[in-house]
């Protein structure tokens, strides 16, 4: 197999690695720094902190599990080991 034919699978792969790491940083982050605002301005301590960024990857790992689970069922749709046997 040449290395062009398999250049998209590689390309496309990369990116949605990165894409995906980016967002399991980002996402987390945004949501404790919008937690540490709130405690600075309710005088609460990290609490709110703590609690919107473990809301913010329990999110992310959620959608994580849910699109790769949407993903294996469209890949193997129509394939031999999924078909009901009669």
């Amino acid at each position: 197999m040449e290395l062009r034919d398999r250049q998209p699978t590689w390309t496309n792969g990369f990116s949605d690695a990165l894409a995906m790491s980016i967002e399991f940083v980002a996402t987390p982050l945004l949501f404790a720094l919008l937690g540490y605002g709130l405690d600075r301005w309710l005088g609460t301590g990290p609490w709110l902190a703590i609690g919107f960024g473990l809301f913010g990857l329990l999110g992310t790992v959620l959608r994580t599990y849910f699109w790769y689970q949407a993903e294996i069922k469209r890949e193997e749709e129509g394939k031999p080991w999924t078909r009901s046997q009669r």
